[in-house]
């Protein structure tokens, strides 16, 4: 059957089409570049932009996969969480293309849909109970997976996500934005443990934003004694992003064992970071766990994970929604 995903939870329009689970065609268009200057996403901006790619990304998205709109079985669509706007224009397309194509319908949490990328293709056989671990822009949360359909939370971010301190910490040394891709290329092992940086924890629960306004007062503290360099932006970026990537990879080891759970899943934009892909590898073979990290493709917010998960969902139970089905950016 071929399922068409629609992804308009932030700033990408995504449309991709799968027969089954293969990923036939995944198409993404952000508006990145039109929120740069403001440093963050910007939802009216983000709104606009999905209105105006919409139409094309979903044909490009059918030229790529070689098929039609009519041989669609099944439209999955983000339905929660995200910008409110953003949302409403590609829940609403999908419930139109819906009705014009009669074909079902399924609204989708695109976070459990970042723990679906591991397994598109048939990459990894679905196997539960497994441990989820979303790390993105806006969500840092831990799971119980013991389907699809029952998730439970363990542990989530109490401020700041992953992903946004990164930018903020990018921002607040002049890196530009998006910060995490910057951050991980002048990432040096050396220097990782130069400063003694700590992030809160709360059980599961994890706090970031006190580590941001450490590297902050770091900085002027170091500015004022002018002591601030190039290499000392380095080492400080280096200790900052160690930190981070420690304290969820030993909140997620931790979870693990309580729990008695030996698969980890793992998925989300900062799941394409580089040194937390490697650490992550090496924790599978030290801690006698499988880990599943997303490929870099699907790491950020894509419509093939949409549709993936979609398409698993109603071949498992004939899941679907009704029209009536609301965004809900919580």
């Amino acid at each position: 059957m071929y399922t068409l995903g629609i992804e308009t939870s932030c700033d990408e329009t995504s449309c991709a089409i799968l027969n089954n689970f293969e990923v036939l065609s995944n198409v993404t268009l952000s508006s990145l570049r039109e929120h740069k200057k403001y440093g963050g996403v910007i939802p009216e901006i983000a709104t606009r932009a999905h209105l105006k790619a919409m139409d094309r990304v979903l044909k490009e998205a059918s030229i790529q996969a070689d098929v039609p709109l009519k041989k669609i079985g099944l439209i999955g669509a983000t339905c929660k969480p995200g910008l409110i706007g953003s949302l409403v224009v590609g829940l609403n397309f999908a419930k139109a293309l819906s009705v014009a194509l009669k074909v079902p319908f399924i609204g989708i949490n695109h976070l459990h849909a970042h723990l679906f990328a591991p397994f598109l293709n048939c990459a990894h056989k679905l196997r539960f109970p497994f441990l989820g671990l979303v790390i993105s822009g806006g969500h840092t949360e831990i799971y119980r997976v013991d389907d699809f359909n029952k998730i439970k939370t363990l542990g989530e971010t109490l401020d700041d996500a992953c992903g946004e301190v990164f930018d903020k910490v990018a921002m607040g040394y002049g890196l530009g934005y998006p910060g995490g891709p910057v951050i991980d290329r002048l990432y040096d092992q050396r220097y990782r443990k130069d400063f003694d940086f700590k992030c809160g924890r709360s059980g599961f629960d994890l706090s970031f934003s006190g580590i941001k306004t450490a590297l902050i007062y770091k900085r002027n503290e170091l500015k004022a004694k002018g002591l601030f360099d190039a290499k000392t932006k380095i080492r400080l970026i280096s200790s900052f992003q160690y930190a981070v990537c420690e304290t969820i990879i030993r909140a997620a080891r931790e979870a693990a064992a309580k729990f008695k759970i030996d698969r980890i899943v793992c998925g989300g934009g900062v799941a394409a970071n580089s040194y937390l892909r490697r650490r992550l590898k090496s924790e599978e073979k030290k801690a006698r766990l499988e880990i599943l990290v997303s490929p870099r493709k699907y790491a950020g917010d894509n419509g093939a994970m949409v549709a993936g998960l979609g398409f698993y969902l109603y071949n498992k139970r004939r899941t679907k929604s009704p029209l009536n089905l609301r965004a809900e950016p919580n």
